[in-house]
């Protein structure tokens, strides 16, 4: 991991933010900031939340590797996934490493490749019905509604109008996308896992691919053996892979609730958590490291409807991203050089 990258993703929010003060922080709103129990209570379960997702997607590994990594080992993996999905684009995710890392610390390869492609297929299924239930049950007007302030009536509802269009309109094509990937990860694991293979092989008799082609022959290969490795578990264990999952992203989403709680935020704070979906499924196809600006942006923009000032919606958007995203950046950095050198004595050692 270079140093650069670590800068760019960094820096690209405190960027976003940065702007967003100039333009519209007033230092007379920090009056209306009360250091009250209350603001305290609203970042201490945030904090809390944050630590409950964390606890979820270690456990989730360390259920999906039958136990065969301690609880430490299990975290460790799971903050050098996040951190690499803090330092790639969203798109990208950390997951698609999650086979590289349990393979150095000892777990096969085909169990890596299965955990990987089993944690996918959680994440990816969690999201996509979610979103498709919340489409459903949830008004339009309340799910992507988002207005500028200081706009007149009619041009904010004009504004709001196109807004929200244009919001469904991602939101339903990022749903769609995460469901046939969803599709197809179920396919390529548990029915289908030689149609990669195949795919990868085709590919690789192009004259400038066909160096790739062992590596793609071996890959193939570990797929097979993945998915022998997940026909052999049961409902109980997919069932309690898809519990730590969900129990992992509502905690995730529900940090934003806390730090509205902190703000003494107005409106229906369901509806902020509901948000919380719309804005993941954005933010997903950013091209920015982890999302970074379009997440501090959409977050100004989204809750404003919560918070009576633009200048306290920015501290907001700054608490939240300090809570949620900025501690994988610094774990990370203090997990992944001492990992790297102690999975480096463990391959010579071999």
């Amino acid at each position: 991991m270079k140093k650069w990258h670590l800068w760019l993703a960094a820096s690209i929010g405190l960027v976003v933010i940065a702007g967003m003060m100039i333009r519209e922080f007033d230092v007379a709103a920090l009056h209306q900031l009360s250091l009250s129990p209350l603001f305290f209570l609203g970042v201490g379960i945030a904090v809390l939340l944050f630590a409950v997702q964390n606890l979820m997607l270690t456990l989730r590994f360390h259920h999906l590797v039958r136990h065969k990594l301690t609880l430490g080992q299990s975290f460790r993996i799971n903050v050098l996934c996040e951190f690499t999905s803090a330092v790639t684009p969203s798109a990208v995710g950390g997951s698609g490493l999650a086979f590289i890392y349990l393979n150095r610390e000892g777990v096969s390869m085909g169990r890596s490749i299965f955990t990987m492609f089993a944690a996918l297929l959680a994440d990816e299924a969690f999201l996509a019905i979610s979103s498709f239930l919340l489409y459903l049950f949830v008004p339009s007007h309340l799910l992507f509604s988002m207005v500028e302030d200081g706009m007149a009536a009619s041009a904010a509802d004009s504004a709001n109008e196109l807004i929200k269009g244009g919001i469904q309109v991602i939101f339903l094509g990022s749903t769609a996308i995460v469901a046939i990937w969803t599709l197809i990860l179920y396919v390529l694991l548990l029915h289908k896992p030689e149609s990669f293979g195949w795919v990868l092989k085709c590919c690789c008799k192009i004259p400038f691919l066909r160096r790739f082609l062992p590596k793609a022959e071996k890959f193939s290969e570990e797929m097979t053996m993945a998915s022998k490795e997940a026909k052999q578990e049961g409902k109980r264990f997919w069932g309690q892979l898809m519990g730590y999952t969900s129990l992992a992203w509502l905690s995730r989403f529900a940090i934003v609730v806390a730090i509205l709680l902190a703000f003494h935020a107005d409106g229906n704070l369901l509806v902020a958590w509901c948000r919380q979906w719309v804005m993941w499924m954005i933010s997903i196809l950013s091209p920015t490291p982890g999302g970074s600006g379009v997440a501090e942006l959409m977050f100004r923009l989204y809750y404003s409807d919560f918070l009576p000032d633009a200048s306290l919606a920015i501290l907001a958007a700054m608490l939240w991203r300090l809570i949620f995203y900025y501690p994988f950046l610094v774990m990370g950095m203090l997990v992944l050089p001492k990992w790297m050198g102690r999975s480096k004595e463990v391959i010579d050692g071999k």
